[in-house]
């Protein structure tokens, strides 16, 4: 499932780039999650898994804004301010925050192994972008801070959203996610929809993959790995998503392949598999 979740995300820096040169970026997640909050209403409504109980509104409101509206605006904005090699590196961060937040609230018991295999995959990710090139000063500063924030977010979300996981179906909780997120973008969204060129069948068919793929497939595909497996392990997989854009790329752009991505895949790959292998022991069993 984490595997094809970073196949999923990845998707999105690929088809995502060639949407946002024709549709201004803040209409991207409006269009995203609306459609993922339909398609994911209609999945959990099949399969009688769409309940709400009202204690949790608050919280799963909260969940939508870090996991879905800010994760989703500030990555396309920041992507569109900072350039692919700044969003790349700084997004690779997820997982660091996933960690720092676990142990903060005392949600998992961190082993020395997992870090080791987090450090490599981050080394390897920021080797493939070429991390000498990053820069956080002048022009970019603005959109580096929005893909930290997004990194960030993300890596909250992934940690407190595991406190539900008992109660609900993941499809069911995705479902409700997105229902909370759809009025949170309706403002950007809208904003920027003065802006819209006239759509051609190719714009309507990358909006359709953008909601099928990285959206619906995706958030499905983690909401799901989060029953089973620990909010850092699912985190650590995000660190395969560079190797996966750059190939990505090289098939769909006609990039020829580097000796940049021969070092760093090997590198980026082991780095998952030690952080796979390290069992994590929840903290309530210290």
């Amino acid at each position: 499932m984490l595997l094809a979740a970073q196949l999923c995300f990845a998707s999105l820096s690929v088809i995502g780039r060639e949407t946002v040169m024709r549709i201004p970026a803040g209409v991207v997640p409006l269009v995203r999650t609306a459609g993922g909050a339909l398609a994911f209403c209609a999945i959990a409504l099949g399969m009688g898994v769409l309940r709400l109980y009202r204690r949790d509104i608050p919280f799963l409101m909260l969940c939508a804004l870090l996991g879905i509206v800010l994760n989703q605006e500030l990555f396309i904005h920041g992507l569109a301010r900072s350039g692919a090699i700044n969003a790349t590196v700084l997004g690779s961060t997820i997982p660091v925050f996933t960690v720092i937040c676990a142990l903060a609230l005392r949600r998992e018991q961190f082993h020395w192994l997992r870090g080791v295999g987090i450090a490599l995959a981050f080394a390897g990710a920021g080797y493939l972008v070429g991390i000498a090139e990053f820069s956080v000063g002048g022009k970019h500063l603005l959109g580096s801070l929005m893909v930290l924030g997004n990194a960030a977010s993300y890596g909250v979300y992934l940690v407190i959203v595991r406190s539900v996981k008992d109660r609900y179906d993941p499809i069911g909780l995705i479902a409700i996610l997105f229902m909370f997120a759809v009025p949170m973008t309706l403002p950007v969204g809208i904003a920027e929809w003065g802006d819209m060129p006239e759509l051609t069948g190719a714009d309507y068919g990358r909006l359709a993959f953008l909601i099928a793929v990285p959206t619906v497939g995706a958030y499905a595909l983690v909401q799901s790995a989060l029953k089973r497996a620990e909010s850092t392990l699912v985190a650590a997989y995000i660190y395969l998503q560079p190797v996966f854009v750059t190939f990505g790329a090289m098939a769909r752009l006609h990039e020829s392949p580097s000796p940049r991505v021969l070092v760093a895949a090997p590198i980026v790959f082991l780095g998952v598999f030690l952080a796979t292998r390290t069992p994590t022991v929840p903290a309530s069993a210290r």
